[in-house]
This record gives C-alpha cells, sequence and structure tokens, in this order.
C-alpha cells in the first residue's frame, strides 16, 4: 500500500476534512443524486475520512437502506442505526462481493499505487446494476492567478515552489498526480458500463475552502517542505489572503455501472 500521508494524526486531521467538505461535498450530493439513490439503497463509502458523505448518504436511503463507511483511521466517524464503521485498509482487506447498490470513493485511489486492483475490487463489490462513483484531483493544471501588487512576483513563484514541493512529496508516496484525467478510462477498461464523468476546474481565492485546504495540506507535511520558517509562514498568509487567486487542481468525476 502506498504511504497515505494524512492518516492516523487525529485532530490534526481537521482542518484538512473541513476544508474538503465545503469544498467538495455539493458536488458529491448533487452527482450522486443523479443517480436515483433512494430509501433502500445498500451503500459503501470508502475512505470515509470526516464522515460528512457517509452521513448524507444515511439520511437520504433510511430508513429501509444502511451505510457501510471504512477507512484506515475511523476516529471522526460514528456509527448510525443504518451506519456501520468498519477500519479497513482497501489495499488489503476483504471487500464482500455482489453486496452495494452504491460504491463512492472521493480521493481515496489517487493516493494508492495499487489502484487498478482496489478498482477492480470495488466493482466487484457492487450488485448487477450497481453504481460506482469515483471523485479524483487531476493535480498538474494548478496556477497562480493573481496575488495582489505587493511583492506580486516573489509571491506567485512561492506559491508554486510549495505546489511542485507538494507534487513532489505526492508522488514519492505512491500518488498517480493525473489519476484523475484517466479515471473514466479505468472504469471503462475494469468492464462498467454506463461510464460518464466531469471534470472542473474553479478559481479559488485566498480564504476560501480551496486555499484552506491547500495551506491545511502544507502544515502536515511541513517536515517535508524546502522553505525557511519566514517562506512558510509567507505562504500561509497568501493563502489567507482574498488577492490571492489560483485556478484550481481539476477535480474529475467518473461514474461506471456493473
Amino acid at each position: 500500500m502506498g504511504t497515505y500521508l494524512f492518516g492516523g494524526t487525529g485532530e490534526s486531521l481537521d482542518p484538512k476534512f473541513d476544508a474538503l467538505s465545503s469544498l467538495l461535498d455539493a458536488g458529491t450530493f448533487a452527482r450522486v443524486e443523479q443517480l436515483g439513490v433512494s430509501d433502500g439503497w445498500r451503500c459503501l463509502e470508502v475512505g470515509g475520512g470526516g464522515g460528512s458523505v457517509a452521513n448524507w448518504l444515511a439520511d437520504v436511503v433510511a430508513p429501509a437502506g444502511h451505510v457501510t463507511v471504512t477507512d484506515i483511521d475511523v476516529t471522526r466517524l460514528e456509527e448510525r442505526d443504518n451506519v456501520t464503521v468498519l477500519e479497513h485498509d482497501v489495499v488489503s482487506n476483504i471487500l464482500p462481493g455482489n453486496a452495494f447498490d452504491l460504491v463512492h470513493a472521493r480521493l481515496v485511489l489517487f493516493y494508492l499505487p495499487a489502484r487498478d486492483l482496489v478498482l477492480r475490487k470495488l466493482r466487484d463489490a457492487l450488485r448487477p446494476g450497481g453504481w460506482l462513483v469515483l471523485e479524483e484531483f487531476d493535480c498538474l493544471p494548478l496556477e497562480v492567478l493573481s496575488v495582489g501588487s505587493s511583492g506580486a512576483p516573489e509571491d506567485a513563484k512561492l506559491i508554486m515552489r510549495v505546489k511542485n514541493a507538494l507534487l513532489t512529496v505526492l508522488d514519492h508516496a505512491g500518488a498517480e498526480l493525473a489519476w484523475g484525467a484517466r479515471v473514466e478510462k479505468a472504469l471503462r477498461d475494469a468492464g462498467l458500463n454506463d461510464v460518464s464523468g466531469s471534470r472542473e476546474v474553479q478559481e479559488w481565492e485566498g480564504g476560501s475552502a480551496g486555499c484552506r485546504l491547500l495551506a491545511a495540506t502544507a502544515r502536515l507535511v511541513r517536515a517535508k517542505l524546502p522553505l525557511t520558517d519566514d517562506e512558510f509562514d509567507r505562504y500561509l498568509e497568501l493563502m489567507a489572503s482574498p488577492e490571492t487567486v489560483v485556478s484550481s487542481y481539476a477535480m474529475c468525476s467518473a461514474q461506471g455501472r456493473r
């Protein structure tokens, strides 16, 4: 299994999970709703993180449906009447076969060198006719659009230095930085039907959920970033400044039916 850089650190994960939820949940909910998820569905949420998607699904499929939510760190997940929390490594542990109407994973396979193997495991966990939905970043497009007038060239270079350093850390840990760009093809290659997808690039202003995500990620791997303390502090200031605008990573989503 690849090294998941952001797992197992308890409360320090909160800013990252909260930023991810604010940034991505609305799109996730709309995407899954289009598949017709409703009362009675049995759902698997892989890499449940802060639990926002699993809790939303539990409400949608109640009272007759059920959600199983897995992660290697389950400290922020909670059981409910129709939610089972499972501490689980999707690479090495077994999943039930032919069991779920919906399997969803967001920013999970991106980190895993065994992502194609895991994709087949998720496919096999579906009931015939069930849907697999994957949401992944393509991390390569992010660019600096604006940093205001004071120190702009140096600040823009600093943001890109941090971006490149973060991507190097991810790459060394086994992430596939452009995984999102090939996720639709991967679903087709896995034999799924009715495959479709979307790709979205946003503008992230300083202080937004997207820039808070970048800042939280940088904090979690601070020791691996080749920056002075002054440079790192300036980067955090830029991520909080409304004068900063960056084009986001591309969020690529795809779904397919077994």
